[in-house]
């Protein structure tokens, strides 16, 4: 209380850190707290090979003031991890945090100073999240973020302070400039924060310095002197002075100088370079900068190989490439000069664009740039190892006109990445630092790495560092020797000039390198590349009748879209937002890959995933190059125990199944302790039994909640355990007693919630009462729970979920922002005998596949296409499996109730009657399917050219009249919408 007086009061506070902190830890991480005898607390950790944090913490009331400057003095010793202060209120459910990645305990007393800007909201469900009352206080080290390196270490804690600044109200003056002979002094009119500064010359100096003043006595050097390019900008995050004092030469003038600043009615903000670059972007003409940074949403795709995600590369919509995760980007730019010698450039601004892949399906994606009298199209695919692969590019130029045209072919090197700046996850998009270039007549290299290598002679190779205007980068001198820049903003140019005839082409390829070991050398592969995927996408064939172009091609792109975002066995969701593996995500994938024969994908998935179950049996929701992550998530049990019996169903390896049964039991045991411990009576009465509280549904990461799609999971893990004891001739037993316990929990806690909360539908949450549907697919596949729900609160989800979602689709409702996760629902609707809705669906949601010839989706879609938002990853490979397994439920699904496997229950009257409907090659878990329904002058013939051993096949006709069926001129009978497929059966005529 004394502490909160003081602050209001408006005095400096020092926390007193004698009083007692506790240490806490994630799964199988140590730490302890150590008190020092000069104050000091320290943290000392050890993450044992696994992801996770190490914490103190300790009670401590703050009322914050309005503005202020938080100061905390740290040392110690250890590898490079995230360090986070956080802050919690009394309820602990929201926290506020200044978190800094890559944090290398220094080894000498260091101060990390933060002022209100600086505080993040971290979590919570608070819809206010300004910071103003909070409990308690965390020091945390965590094994996540860019540059951890996990390990052991220590941290102390030798000072914390919290100083009220009086907050800033009135708008800062224009500065006045004051010319010196060879300096210009700049009075800011009082000492301002600022975050970079903006120069435009009137008349510029070859070179010039900037230092800083509070006195106009003592200076100090904003880094070393730098060339002038008429237009300049300087990064300088967290900046203060009254005095600014640039130094050039006699007669240089500034047109222009602003600096942008946090602080009330100041320019713009920079709060990192890719607001630099946006400010930037719109005073250099359009088509200089990516859209990205224009305030336009882009687009792009992903340029792999199999299994290397880490490695994989980027091609965005209007032809830029991506050199690896996180790396610079190559953009293709024409500039033609006219007989009178007038130039202009030809970019994305000015073209018309399109887009498509190889053979309409394959992951060798082009873009193709149309402006008047010529073509440009970019064509990217990736060959090699996973840990080393090369990028090809190829550029082909077609003169369209009718006279012969001079061109200067020109790749701009820029610092910066496709992935676009308001990507945040992981990998934040925007901004990629190019620190050092050179040219060795082959090779354009970056940071001593070869990066580029041209098949063909350029004409001249440019550099320069401080700017990325593309005009200056004309004026600059040939790159000869090793460019440099700290700061990152070096910029290249290969120009190529052409002379095309009425009807020419050319063809100029490119290799790059995605890893440091990437061979260049070779010829472009292109042609060996499409076949090596055409094979392999092959072994599915699909008929369909006119007018299915989309699905067709899009069931083959989503399934290499997956291959591509693995890295080596573990399969991701991305490769840039979601670069890490979730059992969630990789069940599903899973499961999808099994039925297009990648056996071992999955089983390769499994193999790396379960080594990273924690000794408790605690299933990580997801795993990277740090270990196993501690977050409980409820959903990941499940997911395990349902990825194991499904290899097994589709391989029937026991000797397989057997080196994972160890792991079942732990998993298992593991699950009943969650049981157990939702029985008491500090449990919602309508969540009793059912898996705790967790956030591994998204929608509920502000608060965790008794999520339905963890115990729908935790369902389908107790069968499978039971599927796996059985297998492997163990006693089932317990499993059984489980998994029947845990079965007439759910059903009574779907009956309480509807009750509790009076819904006519299902709901997401037991102590939530909200309407999610995607995520009640989850109660019939996996789970194949629908025996356990309420028919009418089953058949009401779907009901209103349709009639909204195709409200959306037609335009009477407003569309807005989505996940396409919804694809789920095309399975559910099939399940429930919606072949028509499932289609009309479908056709809704190809529409959103962005660009359309990609044949992808984000994992966002937007209502406004161009209004700049995070998208996640593009393409998002769980989105593409939803889609996947969604699309073959079309055609065939596995109905656990009766072992038969339902043909055609996605197929709906239109389609049969446009034509030919069928699929081969489909994988089940009891093998190989092979079957067509053809079109007659009568009617239909069912051919069934392969089938499962031993698994009863029912054909779904799900709308329409039913016809007559006969099966060797004898008339067969339908059961419901279904006729029984004798085993014998081969052809069987519908008319």
């Amino acid at each position: 209380m004394v502490l909160m007086t003081m602050l209001l009061a408006g005095a400096a506070v020092n926390v007193d850190l004698h009083q007692p902190w506790q240490a806490a830890a994630s799964d199988q991480v140590e730490s302890r707290v150590e008190a020092k005898a000069d104050g000091r607390q320290c943290l000392h950790y050890d993450f044992k090979g696994v992801s996770g944090y190490a914490v103190m913490r300790r009670s401590l009331p703050l009322d914050w003031p309005e503005d202020f400057e938080l100061a905390a003095t740290l040392q110690g010793q250890g590898d490079a991890n995230a360090l986070q202060l956080k802050f919690a209120d009394a309820s602990g459910d929201n926290v506020w945090w200044l978190n800094k990645p890559g944090f290398a305990p220094p080894a000498q007393p260091r101060t990390l100073r933060a002022q209100r800007r600086s505080m993040d909201f971290a979590w919570g469900p608070a819809e206010d999240h300004t910071l103003r009352h909070t409990q308690t206080v965390e020091l945390v080290v965590a094994s996540t973020g860019p540059g951890a390196q996990a390990g052991r270490g220590v941290v102390c804690l030798g000072a914390l302070s919290l100083v009220p600044r009086a907050p800033l109200t009135q708008p800062p003056q224009r500065p006045v400039l004051q010319q010196q002979g060879a300096q210009l002094l700049v009075d800011l009119g009082r000492e301002r924060d600022f975050s970079g500064l903006l120069l435009r010359w009137a008349q510029a100096p070859a070179k010039f310095s900037i230092s800083t003043s509070i006195d106009k006595r003592r200076w100090t050097p904003l880094g070393a002197e730098t060339a002038s390019h008429g237009l300049d900008a300087l990064f300088l995050p967290d900046a203060h002075a009254r005095w600014l004092r640039i130094t050039g030469e006699p007669g240089m003038s500034l047109a222009e100088l602003r600096l942008p600043s946090p602080e009330p009615g100041a320019d713009a903000d920079w709060p990192d370079r890719n607001a630099m670059l946006a400010d930037l972007a719109r005073r250099l003409p359009q088509g200089t900068l990516p859209r990205a940074f224009s305030g336009q949403q882009n687009y792009w795709t992903l340029v792999g190989v199999d299994g290397g995600a880490e490695h994989s590369a980027l091609l965005s919509e209007d032809g830029a490439l991506e050199l690896g995760r996180g790396g610079p980007s190559l953009e293709p730019q024409i500039r033609m000069t006219d007989d009178k010698g007038n130039s202009r450039w030809l970019d994305w601004s000015r073209a018309g664009i399109g887009q498509s892949l190889a053979s309409g399906e394959l992951p060798l994606p082009s873009v193709h740039l149309v402006w008047p009298g010529l073509q440009l199209d970019v064509t990217a695919a990736a060959d090699g190892s996973s840990t080393a692969p090369r990028l090809l590019a190829r550029y082909t130029l077609r003169n369209t006109g009718k006279t012969a045209l001079a061109l200067d072919m020109q790749w701009l090197l820029r610092p910066w990445q496709v992935n676009p700046p308001q990507q945040f996850l992981n990998t934040p998009g925007g901004f990629s630092p190019i620190r050092q270039l050179a040219w060795n007549g082959q090779d354009l290299t970056l940071n001593g790495q070869p990066a580029i290598r041209p098949m063909f002679k350029p004409d001249a190779v440019r550099a320069l560092a401080g700017s990325v205007d593309r005009e200056a980068l004309q004026a600059a001198a040939p790159l000869t020797t090793d460019l440099r820049d700290a700061d990152g903003l070096v910029s290249a140019a290969l120009a190529r000039s052409l002379q095309l005839a009425p009807g020419e082409s050319r063809v100029l390829d490119f290799a790059m390198a995605l890893a440091p070991r990437t061979k260049l050398d070779g010829a472009a592969g292109f042609d060996a590349i499409e076949q090596a995927w055409q094979q392999r996408l092959g072994s599915l064939k699909l008929t369909l009748p006119p007018g299915n172009e989309a699905l067709a091609r899009t069931i083959k792109t989503t399934w290499s879209q997956m291959l591509l975002s693995r890295e080596g066995a573990a399969l991701r969701p991305g490769t840039r937002a979601y670069g890490r593996s979730w059992i969630r995500d990789g069940a599903m994938m899973a499961e999808a890959l099994l039925r297009v024969g990648e056996t071992a994908a999955a089983r390769d998935f499994i193999d790396g995933f379960e080594p990273q179950i924690f000794a408790s049996g605690k299933v990580p929701c997801c795993i990277d190059r740090f270990g196993a992550d501690p977050v409980a998530e409820n959903d990941s049990h499940g997911q395990y125990l349902f990825a194991v019996a499904e290899v097994w169903r589709y391989t029937h390896d026991k000797a397989w199944l057997a080196r994972h049964w160890p792991r079942v039991q732990k998993v298992v045991a593991y699950m009943d302790k969650l049981r157990a411990s939702t029985l008491g009576p500090d449990t919602p009465p309508q969540a009793r039994g059912l898996m705790p509280p967790s956030i591994s549904h998204e929608g509920y990461s502000d608060k965790a909640a008794y999520s339905f799609w963890d115990d729908f999971w935790a369902l389908r893990g107790y069968k499978d355990a039971v599927q796996i004891a059985e297998a492997l001739g163990q006693d089932a037993g317990p499993f059984e007693r489980s998994r029947d316990a845990f079965a007439g929990s759910l059903a009574a806690a779907v009956r309480n919630t509807a009750a509790v909360f009076k819904l006519d539908t299902l709901s997401g949450a037991a102590d939530r009462g909200d309407f999610d549907p995607t995520s009640s697919t989850m109660a019939l596949d996996p789970a194949q729970a629908a025996d356990l729900l309420p028919p009418k609160l089953l058949a009401n989800t779907f009901v209103r979920y349709t009639e909204s979602a195709l409200a959306r689709a037609d335009g009477t409702r407003p569309q807005r922002d989505y996940t396409p996760y919804e694809l789920r629902t095309i399975g559910a609707l099939v399940r429930l005998g919606q072949a028509d809705d499932a289609q009309a669906l479908l056709q809704f949601f190809f529409k959103d596949q962005r660009p359309a010839a990609w044949h992808q989706w984000a994992e966002v879609v937007m209502r406004e296409p161009r209004e700049p938002k995070f998208l996640g990853d593009m393409p998002h490979a769980w989105v593409a499996s939803d889609f996947l397994r969604s699309a073959l439920d079309l055609f065939a699904y596995e109905r656990e109730s009766d072992g038969a496997l339902v043909l055609g229950a996605g197929i709906s009257a239109p389609m049969r009657l446009a034509g030919d409907v069928g699929i081969a090659g489909l994988r089940t878990h009891g093998g190989r399917l092979d079957w067509t329904l053809l079109r007659t002058q009568t009617g239909w013939r069912l051919a069934i050219e392969q089938r499962p051993a031993g698994t009863p096949l029912r054909l779904a006709w799900p709308d329409g009249e039913l016809p007559r069926a006969r099966l060797n001129g004898q008339t067969m009978k339908w059961e419901g919408r279904e006729l029984p497929i004798p085993a014998e059966a081969r052809s069987i005529e519908f008319d």
